[in-house]
């Protein structure tokens, strides 16, 4: 049965819009918090009908009515992606419920271990909501506003899974169809800027990368008619001199929207600061060192995530993000309330050592991709791996565009460009070899250390 024909559903949802999209705003400390431990508690309880959580927490001699708010949260033991492995799809959802009447998701997959899990189409157009919050801090409607979303559509994704198998078949949402233009972040992004081209869009919300190379093709003189007051960028870090590029050659402004395949929309930039303001009321958010104790404000640690909404697979201090986040426990003066982040690093997955003992994150290393882009004004990389073979060697493998092949600039100077930037980051004596090749693997990571860690003192990240 279509959950839209069941006008109990239909309440719910138009409830929701109502109250939840601006909750942020509305709310103070106060009334967030007496919001975000009843979520807590009713999210426990409910997570104790899916088999996965019930065995884990009878393991643990977990006890849920002992907890009586989110200041207990660390009474429940971490989950992992080991958690989820060889479980079955009735193991991961409410023993009461159907599992034909859910969305299979998964995670990419290219930190070697994809998750599946499950939601139902209230869970979907909550986060459907959490993007649009974003949306409206910037003064857009999906009303009167034309908006581009540029999304991974691959079959296995959870884009795909959200908007493709989830919203896009219930005729409930038609009406905002016309303001909406779905695109594919598999495209080319000629095709993309011809997409665009045609709709004209206000806001353009898309990945990082496609945004870049769309942003070189619109600096070359294509798109012209493509200037939204808007972008969202997304799915990775954005560099400072890339989104001043970007917002240059669109005439816009350019800010960034962090989330998750597991939780949907977790944070926004603030129109005001640099900041982020994590969605609060659907999320709660701990950062945490090596050894799980709690961090200072503006000090790096691991992201571990409570999802305080769910109808399929709970989402409960689950830390296999894999992100390296910054908290801001300051007061920040603006219009919404909730907790803050102060910068993200990136995944810890993707990361290279300095010999000196640092972690070199992803947010460093986006300094060095993004020049190809802003400075040399090309897309002809499609693709690329890097490998640190030692302290003291690291690989390029790179993927050239056969179309560009013969355009400027030379592989020389491409190559150059990488060389200078390692060298800056990691030292005037990184060997540094470079070679092309025809395709890297998707499901492989795409920057990989053969560096043991435990040889080094770990200082910290970069």
């Amino acid at each position: 049965m279509n959950p839209f024909s069941n006008p109990l559903f239909i309440g719910k949802i138009l409830k929701s819009y109502l109250f939840d999209v601006d909750r942020l705003k509305r709310s103070d400390e106060q009334e967030l918090k007496k919001f975000r431990d009843r979520s807590f508690i009713k999210l426990l309880h409910f997570a104790n009908s899916v088999p996965l959580y019930h065995d884990l927490y009878k393991s643990h001699d977990v006890h849920i009515e002992e907890i009586t708010g989110i200041k207990d949260i660390e009474k429940l033991p971490i989950v992992t992606k080991d958690h989820f492995a060889h479980r079955q799809p009735s193991e991961l959802i409410s023993s009461s419920n159907d599992i034909n009447d859910f969305v299979k998701v998964s995670t990419s997959g290219t930190t070697g271990k994809s998750l599946s899990l499950y939601v139902n189409l209230y869970e979907i157009v909550l986060g459907l909501f959490g993007y649009l919050r974003t949306i409206r801090a910037y003064n857009l409607s999906f009303r009167k506003d034309k908006l581009s979303i540029i999304g991974d559509f691959a079959p296995h994704t959870a884009e795909s899974g959200y908007v493709r198998r989830g919203i896009l078949p219930n005729t409930w949402f038609r009406s905002i169809y016309d303001h909406i233009q779905w695109l594919d972040t598999n495209d080319t992004p000629e095709h993309v800027l011809d997409s665009l081209q045609r709709f004209q869009p206000d806001f353009i919300g898309g990945y990082t990368g496609m945004l870049g190379h769309l942003a070189v093709l619109k600096y070359q003189g294509a798109g012209p008619n493509v200037s939204p007051r808007y972008i969202a960028s997304t799915g990775a870090l954005l560099d400072p001199k890339l989104k001043s590029f970007i917002e240059e050659v669109f005439d816009s402004t350019v800010y960034e929207v962090y989330g998750a395949t597991e939780t949907g929309p977790i944070a926004f930039q603030c129109k005001q600061a640099s900041i982020y303001h994590i969605l609060s009321d659907f999320l709660h958010l701990e950062f945490v060192d090596e050894q799980g104790n709690k961090v200072s404000s503006k000090q790096p640690g691991k992201l571990v995530v409570t999802k305080l909404f769910t109808g399929g697979t709970p989402i409960i201090r689950y830390n296999a993000i894999n992100d390296i986040v910054a908290p801001l426990y300051e007061n920040h003066d603006c219009p919404y309330s909730g907790d803050l982040i102060h910068k993200i690093y990136g995944r810890d997955s993707i990361k290279l050592y300095h010999k000196d003992g640092y972690i070199v994150l992803a947010s460093s290393l986006t300094e060095i991709f993004s020049r190809l882009l802003y400075e040399l004004h090309t897309s002809k990389v499609r693709d690329m791996k890097i490998v640190q073979q030692d302290l003291d060697h690291i690989d390029i493998q790179l993927v050239i565009d056969e179309t560009l092949r013969d355009s400027t600039p030379n592989l020389e100077d491409i190559i150059d460009i990488f060389s200078d930037g390692f060298k800056n980051k990691f030292g005037e004596t990184i060997e540094i070899s470079a070679t092309e090749v025809q395709e890297v693997r998707r499901d492989e990571p795409r920057i990989k250390s053969n560096v043991d860690p435990d040889q080094l003192h770990i200082k910290g990240y970069r």
